[in-house]
């Protein structure tokens, strides 16, 4: 053990050490503690201008984003709207006419006399049309300069010139659009090109439409009795018939000044319709608005027509009856409303080997298209034109003019037409003078062909046909579907028929057949193709009958109206719009008045095997009163026996 004194002194050193050791660790805390605050005030700071700057940059990306925003909408509309031309362009191309956007319209153009439908969403822009013609005929071209060796001059005759007038150029339509198309983008092309509207092709169905402008076109006061009579029924008893336009293409005078008296009271009477607010025609002098005589003036926007449907009738007939055209005819149309749809329809006929194949496949692939039920509207792709290789081959064809057939006709004439109105801007807008200056020097002004054709080309399908007469069986005679007269009239613009002493028309020529055929070869080469051929009214039903080597037609040619499939529920195009409540009815009453007449006819002593007057079978007899004349079958079979007792059983 250490001695007191020894351990005080121990215990002294101890201390010592440790208050230096405490003083060291104090002196440590307090740096540390300097240390901490320091870093904590630092730290805060840092934070505090990380946040200021990432406010900046956000601030400054907000407005980036804005500017960029206005920069595109401003600067990028043309080329969006360009970007969107070319994938229009390319639809319509690969599809026909079955592009489903449309191209944007200005205010400004939907003022112009010829865009009255321009609001319609699925309009198609003149641009787009021109260019898919184009493609068409340099796809023809390839393919006439591509045709085997077996396929080259075939025909054994050849197209004898019929008149003077030189013929369009082969293929001219493309060349003709191209020159309109860059004049468009030159800076220098004249006022006169700039002025003419833009057009847009109508849409493919119109379902909505109930209303229609009738067109007829004259300039004698000889023909006046010939359509005013008809019109006066017609006002009367059409439903949706607001607006009929007379296209006059004589100075006014011709129906002010006249020395008949019976023509000079239909003059009379013409003239105050025209200035009847109440009644529904009006005159478009054509000489007034500084176009000249011309049967394209009833195609030509200036009569500018207030409903979309636009029915035509020559001035001297055939008129068809409400239910053919307003009943069946107005209903086809709606749901075909970018083709011309006709109850007057010509065959072109083939001669080649080539045009006859590819002309049977076109039609027969168009027949499935409209079996199958396909809509309008759907973007089916329809069946290409064939090609006519008038240098390549020395195609050409023949005008048939001794029928009137539902299948593979390949143009409508005017009477008991119908067409969109947008249609008329194409007809005479100016990258198509060349075609409508030769159709005026020709000598059978052929506007017929002239535009069924365009039409095609422009919609990328053939027309659709109707039926000319509807069997109603009302009793008595229709003074608009079955005088002779008036019926068998139009069929006189190409073969002389029987009670035509009042028709003073070109085909009395001897040559007038020769010039028709001259005519139509020399369009068809103008756009290089020719459609597929019409579809009948009754495909896909059993009143399509198919004969030898796909000879197609409709039996009866006069149908009901419970024989329209687009009328009947279940039947092809039924479901492509509404039904028509007013059809519909008129189709239930005939029904009942079928089953009254089919009981009377029970009741009838009617020989049918008969022979009447020793040249037909009394059921013959009874049949052509029905189809001619608009007998019911108790009716024909009673007339049948009227005109000759054998057809009665004994």
């Amino acid at each position: 053990p250490s001695s007191p004194k020894s351990t005080a002194k121990n215990g002294g050193a101890i201390s010592n050490v440790m208050n230096q050791n405490n003083e060291s660790h104090l002196h440590r805390r307090r740096r540390q503690q300097q240390n901490e605050s320091s870093s904590s005030f630092d730290g805060f700071l840092t934070s505090k201008l990380l946040l200021r700057i990432l406010g900046v940059l956000l601030f400054l990306c907000v407005l980036s984003s804005l500017y960029l925003g206005s920069y595109y909408h401003v600067h990028h509309q043309d080329y969006a709207k360009a970007t969107e031309m070319k994938q229009k362009k390319d639809d319509f191309i690969r599809r026909g006419d079955k592009a489903t956007t449309a191209i944007t319209i200005s205010e400004e153009e939907s003022n112009t006399i010829t865009e009255t439908d321009s609001k319609e969403p699925s309009a198609i822009h003149e641009t787009v049309v021109f260019e898919s013609i184009i493609e068409r005929v340099k796809w023809t071209e390839d393919q006439c300069n591509s045709v085997p060796e077996h396929h080259v001059d075939t025909l054994t005759t050849s197209l004898k010139k019929a008149t003077d007038l030189p013929p369009l150029p082969e293929g001219g339509v493309a060349a003709a659009l191209k020159k309109w198309m860059d004049s468009e983008h030159d800076n220098n092309n004249d006022n006169e090109n700039n002025v003419y509207p833009t057009c847009y092709l109508p849409p493919p169905k119109s379902c909505d439409v109930t209303s229609y402008t009738l067109v007829i076109m004259s300039h004698t006061t000889e023909r006046l009795e010939a359509f005013m009579d008809p019109l006066s029924d017609m006002v009367n008893s059409w439903p949706g018939l607001t607006e009929i336009i007379i296209v006059w293409n004589s100075p006014r005078t011709t129906l002010t000044s006249v020395s008949d008296k019976k023509q000079q009271q239909y003059a009379i009477k013409l003239l105050s319709w025209d200035t009847d607010p109440n009644h529904p025609l009006r005159i478009f002098f054509s000489l007034e608005e500084g176009l000249a005589n011309n049967l394209l003036n009833r195609y030509h926007p200036k009569i500018q027509p207030k409903n979309e449907a636009v029915f035509y009738f020559d001035d001297d007939g055939p008129f068809f009856s409400k239910e053919a055209m307003v009943d069946s005819g107005l209903e086809m149309w709606k749901r075909n409303s970018n083709v011309q749809v006709g109850a007057f329809p010509r065959n072109i006929r083939y001669l080649s080997k080539r045009m006859k194949e590819a002309g049977k496949k076109g039609l027969m692939d168009s027949i499935d298209i409209v079996t199958n039920n396909v809509h309008g509207d759907s973007g089916a792709t329809y069946p290409p034109f064939t090609p006519f290789c008038r240098n390549a081959t020395g195609d050409h064809v023949e005008y048939n003019y001794f029928t009137f057939p539902d299948y593979n006709a390949h143009m409508l004439l005017p009477s008991g037409s119908i067409l969109h109105r947008n249609f008329l801007c194409f007809i005479w807008h100016p990258a198509f003078e060349e075609l409508r200056t030769w159709v005026v020097h020709h000598k059978t002004m052929p506007d017929d062909m002239t535009v069924s054709t365009l039409v095609s080309h422009l919609s990328g399908r053939a027309p659709r046909t109707v039926p000319q007469k509807i069997n109603s069986f009302n009793s008595g005679r229709r003074l608009t579907e079955d005088s002779s007269e008036y019926y068998y009239d139009t069929s006189a613009n190409d073969a002389p028929i029987p009670n035509q002493s009042h028709r003073r028309l070109l085909w009395k020529n001897p040559n007038w057949a020769k010039w028709r055929e001259e005519a139509i070869n020399s369009i068809l080469n103008y756009f290089g193709a020719i459609h597929p051929g019409t579809v009948g009214w009754c495909a896909g039903t059993k009143y399509s009958q198919d004969h030898h080597k796909h000879h197609y037609e409709c039996k009866p040619e006069n149908p009901s109206l419970n024989m329209i499939p687009w009328l009947n529920e279940g039947g092809v195009g039924f479901d492509h719009c509404p039904p028509n409540d007013r059809v519909t009815n008129t189709i239930k009453e005939t029904e009942k008045q079928m089953q009254i007449i089919m009981e009377e006819d029970k009741l009838v002593s009617f020989c049918g095997e008969c022979k009447y007057k020793n040249f037909i079978s009394c059921s013959d007899r009874a049949k052509y009163l029905v189809d001619n004349y608009g007998n019911n079958p108790v009716e024909a079979k009673k007339n049948t026996i009227k005109d000759d007792e054998n057809c009665k059983k004994k």
